[in-house]
């Protein structure tokens, strides 16, 4: 059974709760007032005692990548191409195979549900998330007939387990990104550990300070220096959050925050997700204008990681200095179900798929992993 609203919910009768409740419940009163460009309506189940959270897209609005098809495998791709430096017949080959791949995603009617959406990047998993798979599949294919079913951002390092479950239930692997992973308990060259002493004492010397607590008037800092990087920098189809969005993850969630600072002025912050041995550096913002400042930020983050045994899942982007710190590439993938579709629909998931997941990968490893 669904539910519109927690209170609804038997709360008394769950056993697995792998959610934040505080972040659900602002997901579910409207995540749009903290991201501006999503827009979904989430709802629970409860399946086998455990909390499952839904996201249901209907396709009526053009979300940031984050939450559509469209703006992920289109979109951002257009904008990719047009900061390359490509010969004029390969731009106009690569704008004809995206004007394709538009009109089978507007065939899809880019209705989805996600099963537990995080709205992040990338979504972290634990085991017990996967154990019904099935009796979720089966729950959602009769609400949401006309959507596809989706287990978004799984990687095949750490969730080659999970991948095969869902294949086993009848979903199909769509590809994603590459993503890069860092496990301080694998062996690294000399220049990877070099590199990574480097960045450590380049912050010690730089005569900044870290932090993770803010005052009251700092988050006002924070959104400038997120939009830098990431709206004015790279996408617009990147989340437009709010000010109190980050005021409400920096009070209710459970996140490590580093707030690097220039005296008493914010330079840079990353807020980090863990679930499990894993972390996720979940939000990000720099002053661009600081010269070395992306390294020692994130330097802090490996070294976080190190001294604590933990993985890093470090997210797309980035490559040469990812790669040159010792973490590993790793494919990431969507799981999309579309079986139960029909029609056009049914024939554009799978055709998009069966199109963007091989060459999807080709290119990835291609470009990315070296």
């Amino acid at each position: 059974m669904i539910y519109h609203t927690l209170n609804a919910l038997p709360i008394a009768q769950l056993t697995d709760m792998p959610v934040d409740i505080d972040y659900l419940a602002y997901m579910m009163a409207g995540i749009d007032r903290g991201i501006r460009n999503v827009h979904a309506d989430v709802q629970v189940m409860a399946v086998s005692g455990q909390l499952v959270p839904v996201s249901i897209k209907d396709g009526r609005h053009h979300d940031s990548w984050i939450h559509s098809f469209t703006a992920q495998y289109i979109d951002e791709m257009i904008a990719e191409v047009d900061r390359m430096t490509l010969k004029p017949v390969m731009k106009r080959s690569a704008s004809l195979l995206l004007g394709a791949g538009r009109l089978l995603l507007r065939l899809t009617k880019e209705q989805t549900v996600t099963v537990f959406p995080s709205f992040m990047s990338t979504t972290l998993y634990t085991d017990s998330q996967f154990e019904h798979v099935g009796r979720i599949t089966e729950e959602l294919t009769r609400c949401f007939p006309h959507h596809a079913i989706v287990f978004r951002t799984l990687n095949t390092v750490h969730d080659d387990r999970a991948i095969l479950c869902l294949q086993s239930a009848g979903y199909k692997p769509l590809i994603s990104r590459a993503v890069y992973l860092f496990n301080p308990n694998e062996a690294h060259s000399k220049n990877e550990r070099k590199d990574l002493k480097k960045d450590i004492k380049r912050f010690n010397k730089s005569g900044y300070t870290v932090t993770d607590q803010l005052t009251e008037d700092e988050f006002s800092q924070l959104l400038p220096l997120y939009e830098q990087v990431y709206l004015e920098k790279y996408s617009v189809h990147n989340p437009h959050y709010t000010e109190a969005f980050f005021k409400f993850l920096y009070d209710k969630l459970k996140l490590q925050w580093f707030i690097v600072k220039d005296q008493s002025r914010i330079i840079s912050f990353m807020a980090v997700q863990q679930v499990g041995d894993t972390l996720f550096p979940a939000y990000f913002g720099m002053d661009q204008s600081v010269k070395g400042l992306y390294f020692m930020t994130s330097g802090l983050l490996y070294q976080y990681a190190i001294d604590n045994g933990l993985k890093v899942n470090n997210s797309a982007g980035a490559k040469d200095y990812k790669l040159a710190r010792g973490s590993r590439p790793a494919l990431e993938y969507h799981l999309v179900y579309s079986g139960h579709l029909t029609g056009t629909q049914k024939l554009a998931y799978q055709l998009f798929t069966a199109v963007a997941t091989p060459l999807g990968a080709l290119l990835l490893k291609r470009l990315q992993f070296n």
